[in-house]
């Protein structure tokens, strides 16, 4: 099996209860970059919630190579898009755009995309000292 059709075979993992659709979560996360469109499409074209939440939780775990395609996702007219965009790069936070990205979520028409926003902004850890100065 090529790499194309193990993360086809994942991504329908995904919406399988506990500890199968956390595995495959797991796994797409380790495969890192090819993943990265596959999932960005699950937080476009999926209905399920839970499928949802699990691949916004792998982009946030492949970190860096998701970034661009979830910044994009963040000017999607379907807010729970954006909701799961928000999400993630919640627990990317590497970079300022990242984080302006997340700032300018507070103020999204969505109480949904806000509300993410803000539980993505109390994850950050303390400021310290001269820090986003």
């Amino acid at each position: 099996m090529n790499v194309e059709q193990r993360i086809e075979e994942l991504i329908k993992e995904l919406s399988k209860p506990g500890r199968e659709g956390l595995r495959a979560s797991t796994a797409l996360a380790e495969i890192g970059a090819l993943a990265v469109m596959q999932l960005v499409q699950v937080l476009h074209e999926q209905d399920d919630e839970y499928t949802r939440k699990l691949a916004a939780l792998s982009l946030g775990r492949i970190g860096k190579p998701a970034i661009d395609p979830l910044l994009d996702t963040m000017n999607s007219d379907n807010p729970a898009s954006r909701r799961y965009a928000v999400e993630a790069l919640g627990h990317i936070r590497s970079e300022p755009r990242v984080l302006g990205a997340i700032f300018q979520a507070r103020k999204d028409p969505d109480e949904q995309v806000r509300q993410a926003a803000w539980r993505a902004l109390e994850r950050l850890p303390p400021r310290s000292e001269g820090q986003y100065a």
